[in-house]
């Protein structure tokens, strides 16, 4: 029994290194033993952040500030994908002409721009409140496109377009065959 001592010590001992892996592996995010963690939707992040506030900076100012409860950064660090976003502003130095409100927005890293792939509501400061579809958001410009389907509310009346270019720093809003009901006040 003494000879089989050694043999059967090192077997529990590799045994347990053996699970202790498997197990570890299991809860690091990019392992998938039994895990969703290893799932397509994670297969490019490098760095995942939860309850995150991130302020984007271009030629030394900020121009926006994002608040999110998760934020994913791509392994080429490229993009960082906010979901779930709990408050976002556009800013034009330093001072806020829009807050955002979207379930997903991307951050180009080298362009410094942001877009929605999907719905968002953006309430101009002093302005028109929009809800669009694919928008896009030149922060050097602090142009907002959209390509698809749009609707803007101002001073009670709401308008739909086909698309729109909004210049925010200046104000200006151009709907695309625009329709909807504008709303007269008698004073």
């Amino acid at each position: 029994m003494k000879r089989w001592l050694p043999w059967i010590t090192a077997a529990v001992l590799a045994a347990g290194l053996v699970w202790a892996f498997l197990y570890l592996k299991a809860l690091h995010p990019f392992g998938s033993v039994g895990t969703d963690l290893g799932d397509k939707h994670l297969a490019g992040v490098a760095l995942r952040f939860d309850e995150a506030a991130l302020v984007g900076w271009a030629d030394g100012e900020k121009v926006w500030r994002i608040q999110a409860r998760t934020v994913d950064v791509s392994k080429d660090r490229r993009r960082a994908t906010f979901r779930g976003i709990t408050r976002g502003y556009l800013l034009k130095k330093g001072r806020r002409i829009a807050s955002i409100s979207a379930n997903e927005v991307v951050y180009d890293t080298i362009t410094h721009n942001i877009s929605v792939p999907g719905t968002a509501e953006v309430e101009v400061e002093d302005g028109p409140s929009l809800k669009a579809n694919d928008i896009y958001w030149n922060a050097a410009t602090s142009r907002l496109e959209c390509l698809a389907e749009v609707s803007a509310t101002v001073n009670g009346s709401t308008v739909h377009g086909e698309r729109m270019v909004a210049d925010l720093e200046k104000k200006e809003l151009k709907i695309w065959k625009v329709r909807g009901v504008i709303r007269l006040e008698n004073e």
